[in-house]
């Protein structure tokens, strides 16, 4: 069970570790519920940089779909996108480890769920970016999403100008695939049968941070391999992390990370398993408990 921790508590019943190195999910964890940045989260990105500490955006997103003062902020030297598919470097982008899907397992689960695309998109993560074909651009409109989350798909996608078979195939790296069939009459069948499809394949899994989508990788990918393997990477122990998530995507960084942080608005799988619990990502939590654990 997770210990609380909450401003003015004088910290957890449990160790919280002084951090060399901090991952955290972007979507509902650093970020506000718009999706827009935090000044207080911003502000503890610039006392990571001036004290030394790595900063590590760990997400679901495509490198290009973490926001650009993030990408770009002195505490950011390494990123993990698209559910540990690749780690890069920033703010380049380079790619210096990957267990990504590539191009035909992704064809073969085109192939397999061609047939639902009239009410699923299929989205392409792909040298950094995503891509959608026109008819899945069209369809994220007919999907019920919240107005924030179809806001952050349309900006963070780009309309394929190839047919996504042809686009998959002359792609640089093919890092991982995601439908979203959204929450409209017959979408639970098409999400089971989406489900079905990769589970065909046990080279593959998927994985989620909210119930109408799934986010497909390479069965050796998570967050939690990724910050295992930056941490060796960069000669820092394992137990001198800490990671903050609030889905399930995150479970496996929380398991890794020497101290896992669940944000107040976490799922209860998540807050079961983190070692600590803070603030919520609207109050703030990412930046809340750094403060705790750094002193003033």
């Amino acid at each position: 069970m997770a210990a609380s921790w909450h401003p003015g508590s004088g910290g957890a019943s449990g160790n919280r570790v002084r951090p060399r190195i901090v991952f955290a999910d972007m979507d509902d964890t650093f970020l506000a519920p718009d999706k827009t940045l935090l000044p207080r989260n911003m502000d503890m990105l610039d006392r990571l940089a001036e004290e030394g500490i790595e900063f590590v955006p760990c997400t679901g997103r495509a490198w290009s779909s973490i926001p650009t003062a993030v990408r770009c902020h002195p505490a950011t030297r390494y990123a993990v996108p698209d559910d540990g598919s690749v780690v890069v470097e920033a703010p380049s982008g380079h790619v210096i480890f990957d267990c990504a899907v590539g191009v035909n397992r992704a064809l073969l689960l085109f192939s397999r769920v061609e047939g639902l695309l009239d009410r699923a998109t299929f989205d392409v993560f792909a040298d950094g970016l995503v891509y959608v074909d026109q008819a899945g651009w069209d369809l994220l409109g007919c999907l019920g999403l919240s107005e924030v989350q179809l806001a952050y798909m349309r900006r963070s996608r780009t309309i394929a100008t190839l047919p996504l078979p042809r686009l998959m195939r002359e792609a640089g790296l093919v890092e991982r695939v995601g439908m979203c069939w959204g929450d409209v009459p017959g979408a639970a069948g098409v999400g089971a049968a989406a489900r079905t499809a990769v589970e065909r394949d046990p080279t593959l899994r998927y994985t989620g941070s909210y119930g109408s989508a799934i986010e497909i990788v390479d069965a050796r990918a998570s967050k939690g391999a990724a910050l295992t393997w930056l941490c060796g990477y960069l000669g820092i122990s394992v137990e001198a992390s800490v990671a903050f998530g609030d889905s399930p995507n995150d479970l496996e960084m929380i398991r890794a990370a020497g101290d896992g942080v669940a944000v107040g608005n976490a799922c209860d799988a998540l807050r079961g398993e983190a070692d600590h619990v803070t603030a919520t990502n609207a109050e703030s939590g990412f930046a809340t408990y750094l403060e705790g654990v750094l002193g003033a």
